[in-house]
């Protein structure tokens, strides 16, 4: 069968997707599949909905090697069990199942009582897997969930087939930053990593021997401590933790061949690594924010529970806050 017809075909497409507008609607309601709001048609313009929500993922944690581990009978029924109980959880906390990738589940929430609704929804799931799938199945069953809020831009992708085919052949694109970076909260989510650093001893710069290149005027002189006949370095000592990039920043060379670091006069530097790991549920800070106004007396945030995440989740700007909660049942 020659293959140039259906180019011929799809290009035509292409260029339609290019000369129509795409048009969104305001909805507070998670739309689906089946919203008659939604177009996707060839020749006019395509309508879409935006919703101003949180977005959660949740992903198993270590699924190649509980399969490499396991029977295949015995993940099925993990992998069964586990799906069901998030689709059962989203629901029982008004929210609404969007994608199942594999063993990642989405699910969106309508705006009103999103932040309480979300988090909720986190802790139940997490329970399940810890109290439940890990100790009925007698596995090392971890998922990881994240959380953001946002706009999400939703358009309907796809074509029109007869049969059984037809629903297999469309679907529902969530299109935002919230749904990317809730996707990578989720992807280091109870997950342990390690990292090289460098720990470094050094006799720091004296700040009286650096000479402003701005000194401040004040009607009593000069605000400046700039001393030149001070000593460039302390005669303390101090030290500091650098990452491998920090480290290899703070080194520069001479004309001559010499070596300088930056900070301070290295007296030893040692290489070393370390180990640490993000809890299961992981919010972004809009998020932690929105459930600490919403829920002010909860239990979690009287206690100051949700803590700070200090290594930087690639790909991912701002604060996030992390904590392994389960229901006291």
């Amino acid at each position: 069968m020659p293959v140039k017809p259906i180019i011929d075909e799809i290009e035509k497409e292409v260029v339609d997707v290019t000369n129509t507008n795409f048009v969104h609607n305001d909805t507070s309601v998670v739309p689906s599949l089946k919203d008659s709001d939604l177009t996707y048609e060839s020749g006019v313009d395509k309508k879409g909905k935006k919703i101003e929500t949180c977005v959660l993922f949740v992903d198993i944690r270590n699924s190649v090697a509980l399969t490499e581990k396991h029977h295949t009978q015995t993940m099925g029924r993990i992998y069964t069990a586990f799906t069901k109980a998030v689709l059962k959880l989203a629901r029982h906390h008004k929210g609404h199942t969007r994608n199942i990738i594999g063993d990642r589940v989405m699910v969106v929430f309508p705006v009103k009582d999103c932040f309480t609704n979300a988090v909720n929804c986190a802790t139940s799931i997490n329970h399940v897997a810890e109290k439940i799938i890990n100790k009925k199945f007698n596995v090392d069953f971890k998922c990881g969930i994240g959380i953001d809020f946002g706009e999400l831009r939703v358009i309907k992708v796809g074509i029109q087939r007869n049969g059984s085919e037809n629903g297999e052949n469309k679907g529902l694109v969530w299109v935002g930053y919230p749904a990317n970076l809730a996707s990578r909260l989720t992807d280091v989510a109870n997950k342990s990593f390690e990292e090289d650093y460098f720990k470094v001893t050094r006799h720091p710069i004296n700040p009286r021997a650096i000479k402003p290149m701005f000194p401040m005027p004040s009607i009593f002189g000069t605000t400046s401590n700039y001393d030149p006949n001070a000593p460039f370095y302390l005669s303390t000592t101090e030290t500091v933790e650098l990452t491998v990039e920090e480290f290899a920043n703070s080194i520069a060379q001479y004309d001559d061949g010499r070596l300088f670091t930056g900070g301070g006069k290295n007296i030893k530097f040692e290489k070393k690594t370390r180990k640490y790991s993000y809890p299961p549920i992981l919010l972004s800070e809009v998020v932690y924010k929105g459930y600490k106004k919403a829920k002010p007396n909860a239990n979690d945030i009287k206690g100051d529970w949700w803590q700070e995440q200090k290594h930087d989740i690639p790909n991912v700007k701002g604060k996030v806050y992390g904590e392994d909660l389960t229901w006291s049942i």
